[in-house]
């Protein structure tokens, strides 16, 4: 029997509970991942930990426990001792968190790192911590290094040096698409936009408030709904202070399948993270471009080279509103860019995908984690291009 550890940051208690009460998921893929870890505690032991704001330790079903370790207390002793209470077989790491490293290293533990994070340079300091995580990597029993998609996977070998033989990229399932090319925004002079995910402001949500203000100044009187978790009632106060509160609306989390309808209702999908949140390839950007509404990315280096300007999405200077809101009016006052960028959609969707499925990535791992199969070449960055 395996001892399976998943460390993420991911509240799966939460989840789990909310699933098995019937509710919808909130993110693409979340029933079916949840699921999947659930499945394997039929004939495994599984413990998933979650590194969040609290401490807790729950058995959720037979071989089945959750475990919350708060992640401002996080220090290599204390996941030493969780690594030495669990003694796990097989630790699946999805964040880049050294301490568990360093006791997976000691401890002789299998492991896949299965992150879903972009590297980028920033001086000495960051040039110490990539190296010193490139040292507990090589230190690990790991077959591979995964991380999500194309970029992330290529920022693993240009800035933490890691070998392109070594990394496998990984994605979630396909999203189905929502229906057929859109010919123009419904009313080109009061556009709808969306978003979805965490209301920070690294994730740009300030910026989007910003650019539905600025699209006032160029005659246009846009909406957005910007959806997802957090603390509305300061985004709320912002969008009072711009002039726009009464055309943004904030409805919280919301299930998946209300994320992709309202995606498909909207005119524009927009995506406007900074660069200093550490994005892989965001869901929202596969469901924008299956809604075959217009996808509105911002240039944060996660998706750069990924999407064509002009042609598969629309592009913007990260942290630029002014820039948003230009990209936004230019499509808006344009029924054949618009058009194009919509039918181009489709073929932006497919080409993103790349890499094994999540799933499949860690049963292959469970099953042969040496890689005696020699299934980590042919799925490695360097066989993909």
């Amino acid at each position: 029997m395996k001892r399976i550890l998943f460390v993420q940051h991911g509240d799966f208690r939460a989840d789990y509970k909310r699933l098995q009460a019937g509710e919808a998921e909130a993110y693409r893929d979340q029933k079916r991942s949840v699921d999947f870890a659930a499945g394997l505690a039929d004939g495994n032991a599984v413990t998933v930990l979650r590194l969040g704001p609290e401490d807790y330790d729950e058995m959720l079903a037979p071989q089945l426990q959750t475990i919350g370790i708060d992640k401002a207390n996080l220090t290599a002793a204390r996941a030493s001792a969780v690594m030495d209470r669990i003694a796990p077989t097989h630790l699946v790491l999805r964040s880049p968190r050294s301490a568990f490293l360093l006791a997976a290293a000691r401890r002789g533990t299998f492991v896949l790192p299965s992150f879903a994070d972009i590297f980028q340079s920033g001086g000495p300091g960051s040039w110490l911590r990539h190296r010193h995580l490139r040292h507990l990597l090589d230190r690990c029993r790991a077959p591979c290094v995964a991380n999500h998609s194309l970029n992330a996977s290529r920022s693993l070998a240009q800035i933490v040096r890691i070998d392109a033989a070594r990394i496998v990229p990984w994605d979630w399932s396909k999203v189905p698409l929502a229906g057929p090319p859109k010919p123009a925004p419904v009313d080109p002079r009061e556009p709808t936009l969306f978003y979805a995910g965490s209301l920070v402001a690294s994730k740009g949500v300030g910026d989007l408030i910003d650019a539905v203000a600025a699209l006032d100044r160029l005659g246009l009187q846009a909406r957005a709904t910007i959806a997802g978790p957090g603390d509305a009632t300061q985004w709320r106060a912002y969008a009072d202070t711009r002039g726009v509160g009464d055309r943004i609306s904030f409805p919280g989390r919301i299930p998946n399948s209300e994320v992709r309808a309202a995606m498909r209702a909207s005119d524009f999908v927009v995506v406007p993270s900074r660069p200093d949140y550490p994005e892989g390839l965001p869901n929202v950007i596969y469901e924008g471009l299956a809604s075959r509404s217009v996808v509105a990315l911002s240039d944060h280096p996660a998706f750069a080279g990924r999407l064509d300007r002009d042609r598969h999405c629309l592009v913007f200077k990260a942290a630029d509103p002014t820039d948003l809101a230009t990209q936004i009016a230019r499509a808006c006052a344009d029924p054949g860019l618009y058009r194009a960028v919509s039918s181009a959609s489709e073929d932006a969707h497919e080409s993103l995908y790349l890499g094994m499925e999540w799933t499949g990535l860690v049963t292959t791992f469970l099953d042969d984690p040496e890689d005696r199969t020699g299934w980590v070449a042919p799925n490695s960055l360097a066989a993909l291009g």
